[in-house]
């Protein structure tokens, strides 16, 4: 009975915030592939470039940059202070994607491990329920779950405040930096930083949205084995 309650308060906040925090994709999917803007984009430094630049700026220049074409995807690895480049060169994204992952690196360091060594803990603290409930080895679902979802709000405060972070700050350096570059017209810039601004807006709330979400999907996932199993 307590995993059914669980599942329905879970199902309802899901639905709650994707409703409150809900953003319009195909609007942010027109933003990000706008071939105007990536046009625009092009004519700046390279990715590599900018992550230098940025970090000079904030004066953080003991960092290890890496590209690495093969993915998608860049991001900052506190543990190795390290920022992995991805193979973003055809998006005007690829800017402010850049100067978000610089910024990572000047947070207070002791969040940034404690976020990289937590989150590994509470993906394998849940993997690891679920496989002693399905093989009966679980002893009392309800004390577990409400462990799950503790942990899952801790590491959605500590998490979401380094995102929430260098998202904010990121939009207003990359104004900047446009600025200071000045690169194509004034048009093309007021143009570039408009996409920038609509884009992290969307970003943002989206960004919380599906942390959340993430979170309560583990919760009724659990819960959901605990009625099968």
């Amino acid at each position: 009975m307590e995993a059914i309650i669980i599942i329905i308060i879970s199902v309802i906040s899901i639905l709650i915030i994707e409703t409150l925090m809900k953003t319009n994709k195909k609007e942010m999917e027109k933003i990000t592939t706008d071939e105007e803007l990536n046009k625009k984009a092009s004519l700046y430094p390279k990715n590599i470039e900018i992550c230098r630049t940025i970090l000079k700026q904030v004066k953080n220049e003991n960092v290890k940059i890496e590209e690495n074409e093969n993915s998608n995807s860049t991001y900052y690895i506190a543990i190795q202070n390290k920022i992995l480049i991805g193979n973003t060169h055809n998006s005007f994204t690829r800017i402010q994607t850049v100067i978000h992952e610089c910024l990572h690196t000047i947070q207070d360091r002791k969040l940034l491990i404690f976020n990289y060594i937590f989150s590994n803990i509470y993906l394998l603290y849940f993997l690891i329920i679920c496989i002693l409930l399905i093989i009966h080895k679980l002893p009392n679902e309800l004390l577990f779950s409400n462990i799950l979802l503790i942990m899952g709000l801790i590491y959605y405060v500590v998490r979401i405040f380094l995102e929430n972070d260098a998202m904010i700050k990121a939009e207003f350096i990359t104004k900047e930096y446009i600025d200071e570059q000045k690169t194509g017209t004034e048009k093309d810039r007021k143009e570039l930083k408009e996409g920038f601004e609509k884009l992290n807006k969307g970003a943002i709330r989206g960004t919380n949205c599906i942390m959340f979400i993430n979170i309560m999907i583990k919760v009724v996932f659990f819960n959901v084995l605990a009625l099968i199993f």
